[in-house]
């Protein structure tokens, strides 16, 4: 009996142990706290409740009839009861549901600059989630690469945010290719709240048949979507080095160019230019928000003049 206890107790100890996040993990998420806290101050000295809806209304109480009160609103049960008008009155449900899909494909594990694109993605990823935790909404997490890599479910508070961030900065995806239609799935099977949705990826798909445009809008039509494109100049423009080989970061793919080539350079560019452009078509046909950030630049920057621009009455 004794001994079936302790087996239980040690089983216990060893998976709440594993469960907690890595030394190195909390303290890159304190370095990431830390450096968006400007833009987490500057989202509630602006009003964050203004930037972001509730899931709807909710009853709040009765009250007597006022002159020029819209007749519609009207509760007849109590008006019959009390012999006198009296009207329902509403709240805005300020139970928010944010959440944040994260492209860990291979594309985005190297750069031009100092960072790499998952780097940059999670400090916005702690930006909005620590936003969201000051105003208690929930918040969470879906990684994604060619398959739903990793999935926390929302919660609210400081201490599942922590968390959350620390699952992202010390992930290892298992795979380098990009469908980001199997979380937009995933996300629709997992939840029936509707909820601020941010994604944040280069949008580069690597298969050419994905239903990316599909499993996007039936994501946009349940959720208020924004998607955030990390973009670099350098990915953008073939350097005149002569024959160069590339490799694709996603499908291990190796292409030999001649980049000394101006016509090659040239069809590089537009070809970068026109799949920029397709994506930009597809998410504003859904109705999606987007936002380009410069993964050379400030990432924060675009982020909150976005937040800037939806808090500004319409």
């Amino acid at each position: 009996m004794l001994i079936g206890l302790w087996s239980q107790a040690l089983r216990f100890f060893r998976r709440s142990t594993e469960e907690l996040p890595s030394t190195d993990a909390l303290h890159e998420v304190r370095r990431l706290e830390i450096r968006t806290r400007g833009l987490v101050e500057s989202l509630f000295s602006g009003g964050y409740s203004s930037i972001f809806h509730g899931r709807g209304l909710e009853f709040s109480h009765v009250r007597s009839y006022q002159v020029g009160d819209d007749v519609r609103s009207i509760d007849w049960k109590v008006t019959a009861r009390r012999g006198t008008p009296f009207v329902r009155q509403f709240v805005e449900e300020r139970d928010l549901l944010v959440v944040l899909i994260v492209d860990v494909s291979g594309s985005g594990r190297f750069g031009p600059g100092e960072r790499s694109p998952l780097e940059i993605a999670a400090e916005i990823s702690a930006a909005i989630a620590f936003a969201a935790s000051r105003n208690n909404d929930r918040v969470g997490l879906l990684l994604v690469s060619d398959h739903v890599e990793h999935f926390v479910a929302p919660a609210s508070g400081r201490r599942h945010v922590v968390r959350l961030l620390a699952d992202l900065v010390k992930y290892k995806p298992r795979a380098r290719g990009t469908d980001l239609s199997t979380a937009f799935e995933r996300l629709g099977r997992n939840k029936s709240d509707r909820a601020t949705v941010f994604v944040i990826s280069d949008f580069i798909q690597s298969g050419p048949h994905t239903p990316f445009r599909d499993a996007l809008l039936k994501l946009a039509r349940q959720n208020d979507l924004v998607a955030i494109r990390l973009v670099s100049g350098a990915t953008l423009e073939l350097p005149d080095v002569g024959w160069v080989e590339m490799t694709d970061p996603e499908t291990g793919r190796r292409v030999v160019l001649n980049a000394g080539h101006k016509k090659v350079r040239e069809h590089y560019r537009h070809s970068v230019l026109r799949a920029q452009a397709d994506t930009a078509a597809v998410l504003g046909e859904v109705g999606a928000e987007l936002i380009d950030v410069n993964t050379s630049s400030d990432p924060l920057a675009p982020v909150a003049a976005f937040f800037r621009r939806r808090g500004m009455p319409r």
